[in-house]
Formats: C-alpha cells, structure tokens, sequence
C-alpha cells in the first residue's frame, strides 16, 4: 500500500511549478505570451519560461521569432542583441538576475511567426519582486456608485428614496 501512494506522489515531483503566471495577448492581437516565475529572490537566477500561445487554438504556437527587454524605471538591464528563434514556441532556458527589489518590466517583442515576418508586436509584463510585492494597494474611495436594487425598485436612480439610500450608505456604511 505505501509503494502505491509513493507511486502517486512522484508525478507532483517530476512536474515543475511555478508559483506565478502571467498571460497577456500582444498589441495586435496576434499572439497570448504567457510568463512564469517562482518566489524570485534579489540576487539569485530566476527562471522564466516564455510561452507563445495562439489564441485560437490556445495551444502553443510554434516557430517564432522574439526578443526580451528587462527594464526597470525605464533603464534597460538586459536585452537580447537581435531576434532569437523558438522552433518549439516555449522558451525554457531563460533565467535572469534580479539585482533589487522593485517593479520590473518584462518587454517580449515577437516580429516573425512560421518564418513570416510580421510587424513588430509587443507585450509588457509586470513583475514586483521583493517589498514592492509586499505593499499593499491602496483601496479607490468610490462614492455615490450605483445603488442597483434601489434603482430597479424605485425606477431610476434620481429617486429621492435611492438618493436617500445612497446617502446613508456612503455617510454612515462606508465610515464604519
């Protein structure tokens, strides 16, 4: 019996896992470029793999031809020198040093798709590493939003009963 359960364990040994990701769609629409990144650590490589997906069929989208800009606060810390080409469409060798905490900004420029060249197509990644990640946001104090029941109820949302409403929430609610 304990040989079975550790033959059930072993799949979650052999499959890597990253505890964050990140799929955005380029600004043509062209292209979904998915990012993947452990708890980075200032100081130490971090992998991250780069998938260029179809969104069609949201598989992978095979033989591209890319390039990666690292920056942070607008100052470039790596940048690949000229387009590099995945036949697989999954870059999984890529690791980078992170130097500081802070926000970073992931640039993935992809410009040729099945050895056609296409117009340039970008997509930028967020990526907070440290106590940038830590901070938390700070909450948009939105007043006089849409009392929805209120308004069904009352036919529009200039009722004096929905202004009444509305008063009370936002004076008396949102302050407690």
């Amino acid at each position: 019996m304990k040989f079975l359960l550790v033959l059930l364990l072993i799949p979650l040994f052999t499959i890597p896992a990253f505890a964050e990701s990140q799929t955005l769609t380029t600004d043509q629409g062209t292209l979904d470029v998915k990012i993947s990144y452990e708890d980075i650590k200032t100081g130490e490589l971090t992998k991250l793999p780069i998938e260029f997906i179809n969104p069609t069929t949201q598989k992978t989208q095979v033989h591209i031809d890319y390039r990666i800009t690292i920056s942070e606060s607008d100052k470039i810390l790596f940048q690949t020198p000229n387009l590099i080409h995945t036949s697989e469409g999954i870059i999984n060798g890529f690791k980078f040093e992170f130097p500081q905490d802070g926000l970073y900004n992931i640039q993935v420029d992809a410009e040729g798709i099945l050895f056609t060249p296409i117009p340039k197509e970008s997509v930028i990644f967020d990526i907070a590493v440290g106590e940038v990640a830590a901070q938390p946001s700070t909450p948009i104090k939105e007043e006089g939003g849409g009392c929805l029941i209120a308004t069904a109820t009352y036919g529009s949302e200039l009722a004096p009963q929905v202004q009444m409403l509305r008063e009370i929430r936002d004076n008396q609610l949102m302050n407690t």
